[in-house]
């Protein structure tokens, strides 16, 4: 028996778990994160999707978990939401302090995972659960970590015009 495109459910994961990674780094660098990738926290068996250098400096630690296809999305699966937020935890009892954020495609809306979120969030294991493009979410990584860099001006600049800059007479 052939299969069409789409049938296999773990593939189908696989390409939108990676095409919302792609979009929470877009959306994270635009907040101005410098990314540096994926990091195994070998102390307590796990890793986390992204370590990053905030506007301010600060270090933090991203979980991305999104999709865009199925009845529970994103952190609406208690599986999902338990595994997110049990890295947390984890962290939190080696003593590493690093902010640890999840940012999502989707939040629950109430029901056991959303207890999950709550407790782990009330109890520090979590510094918050984001639901990625939501003005809050990034008001909230702002508020905490800073606003993006302004571009420098002048000579020292990063960026060049790729083609001459026509100037009026």
């Amino acid at each position: 028996m052939l299969r069409e495109v789409g049938d296999d459910f773990q593939a189908d994961s696989r390409r939108q778990g990676t095409a919302f990674e792609q979009q929470a780094q877009a959306y994270l660098g635009a907040l101005g994160f410098e990314l540096h990738g994926r990091h195994k926290l070998t102390d307590i068996g796990c890793e986390v999707d992204d370590v990053a250098e905030a506007p301010n400096g600060e270090l933090v630690y991203f979980e991305y978990k999104g999709s865009f296809k199925g009845t529970r999305p994103g952190m609406r699966r208690t599986d999902t939401a338990k595994k997110a937020l049990l890295t947390g935890f984890l962290l939190r009892a080696i003593g590493d302090d690093t902010p640890y954020y999840v940012l999502t495609s989707h939040l629950p809306e109430g029901g056991a995972a959303q207890r999950m979120i709550d407790t782990a969030v009330g109890a520090k294991a979590v510094s918050g659960v984001l639901e990625l493009n939501d003005p809050a979410a990034s008001q909230v990584l702002t508020e905490r970590f800073g606003p993006p860099a302004r571009p420098r001006i002048g000579p020292e600049r990063t960026w060049q015009p790729s083609l001459p800059v026509a100037h009026r007479a």
